[in-house]
């Protein structure tokens, strides 16, 4: 323990008693300067953020006298801007609606319904003034039943096949091989006459879909004749195709085992787009079966929904009747939920897509065209499949070509069906043909992809003022 001298014991026995005192006068003159201090600091910090803060606002305020380069007609950001936006919006919207009614007066031709000869001049007065939501009388809808099969009967003629479509014709199709009878086993007299051989199975299939036991609504009636005009447009790119030639035995496509549009075309994996449309020799039975259980007996992916139009396709060729999947109960063929069944994969999206009958309103796609899927299966002489293309890209119509396969089925006979008939594998290769001498370059073509078809202009849908417009 420290000592303390005894002559400091008296001094710090008195600061002790006056601590108080001394520590009051102290304090001020220590806490005094280091407050200043602070104080100096504080207003220095306030200062210079200050001074920040009126740089930003000097940098904005000098906007308004700045001039952007290439944006001097939409002024600048005050207190008119919104309005300048919304007429440069409103004159793109017009630019918009003014390319959609020349696409639509460019199709004109196209939306031709039957002529007065085959249906009536009545009906063809009726259907041209038919308003949305609106129903044909029942006579005029009977009328279109009995006679549009006469329409349909003429699509092989628009590509000089020989016309085999049956009521309700026989076999729908069930077993036929990818690619149809070989034409070196269909081939007659009659076909000798004629540039195209069309598949006697594929033209009552796409009849039986035209061929009904009872009186249409009207929603089936325009859906029905959209897909026609999709049908006919495929058969004038065919024509188109084959019109340098002057018989089978020199034209394009001298052979077509399927032509179908629509829900008939449709696929659940369009393009292959995930996966699994490779198949290697190696795949073992229980592979095979797997594939088997996947795949209908058309070749394509099973996943479809129902749509009333085409029950009795692909079976055996007399109606199948659907059936509600909650109550079990019969679906009347006039009702409204059937005539929404209508609309089930008969469009895709501009991604090729299929769509459900819910889906085609709130589809952004559909406001403005219709994309009808569409398949050609066939044979084309290779030399002559550049001829086939441009045919497709140049119609008036626009037509996209999304997939070309070329033997489609040839590396693996246990591929789907194209084993029965199809690829160099069932006898319809290339090296098969060559054999009589005639058309040695032919090979096995499938074309799919979509046909737009132009939907009548509406101000609405694209936000315009429809009072103004008018």
């Amino acid at each position: 323990m420290v000592e303390i001298p005894e002559d400091i014991k008296g001094y710090l026995k008195q600061v002790q008693k006056y601590h108080f005192w001394l520590l009051a006068l102290l304090m001020p003159l220590i806490l005094v300067p280091l407050a200043f201090n602070a104080d100096a600091k504080l207003l220095n910090e306030i200062n210079t953020r200050s001074s920040a803060v009126k740089s930003k606002v000097d940098s904005i305020n000098s906007v308004a006298g700045k001039n952007v380069e290439g944006l001097e007609e939409f002024g600048h950001p005050q207190s008119d801007w919104a309005e300048v936006i919304t007429r440069s919006n409103n004159t793109l919207r017009e630019q918009i609606l003014a390319e959609w009614t020349y696409l639509w007066d460019q199709q004109k031709a196209i939306r031709t319904w039957p002529t007065a000869a085959d249906i009536g001049a009545d009906f063809v007065r009726a259907i041209s003034r038919l308003k949305q939501d609106e129903d044909l009388p029942a006579r005029f809808r009977d009328r279109y039943l009995q006679r549009i099969r006469r329409v349909v009967q003429k699509l092989p003629g628009q590509i000089d096949a020989k016309e085999s479509m049956e009521a309700l014709g026989g076999d729908s199709g069930f077993g036929r091989g990818e690619f149809g009878t070989p034409p070196d086993m269909a081939i007659t007299d009659e076909d000798t006459d004629n540039k195209v051989i069309w598949d006697a199975m594929d033209q009552n299939e796409l009849f039986q879909t035209f061929y009904w036991t009872s009186t249409p609504s009207t929603k089936q009636i325009l859906l029905a004749q959209e897909e026609l005009w999709a049908y006919e447009v495929l058969c004038d790119a065919v024509a188109q195709a084959n019109k340098e030639s002057t018989g089978s035995h020199n034209a394009t496509i001298p052979y077509i085992s399927q032509l179908a549009v629509g829900y008939r075309a449709a696929e659940e994996d369009p393009g292959g787009r995930n996966g699994g449309r490779l198949k290697t020799k190696s795949a073992g039975f229980d592979e095979y079966m797997e594939m088997d259980m996947e795949m209908g007996m058309d070749g394509e992916m099973m996943g479809k929904p129902a749509n009333p139009r085409f029950a009795n396709v692909g079976g055996s060729g007399m109606e199948d009747e659907l059936y509600d999947e909650f109550t079990g109960m019969p679906i009347d063929s006039a009702s409204e939920d059937n005539d929404e069944a209508l609309l089930n994969w008969i469009y895709v999206d501009s991604e090729g897509t299929p769509l459900e009958s819910e889906l085609v309103a709130e589809s952004p796609d559909t406001k403005f065209v219709h994309y009808i899927p569409f398949c050609l299966k066939g044979r084309v002489d290779q030399r002559k499949m550049d001829l086939l293309l441009r045919a497709f890209a140049t119609m008036s119509v626009p037509i996209d070509v999304r997939q070309v396969r070329v033997n489609p089925g040839s590396a693996d006979s246990m591929s789907g069906e194209e084993g029965m008939y199809g690829g160099e594998s069932g006898g319809m290769g290339s090296e098969a043909m060559s054999t009589d001498g005639v058309r040695r370059y032919d090979f096995n073509v499938e074309l799919r992809g979509t046909i737009a078809l132009a939907q009548k202009p509406d101000a609405t849908v694209l936000g315009l003022d429809t009072e103004s417009q008018e």
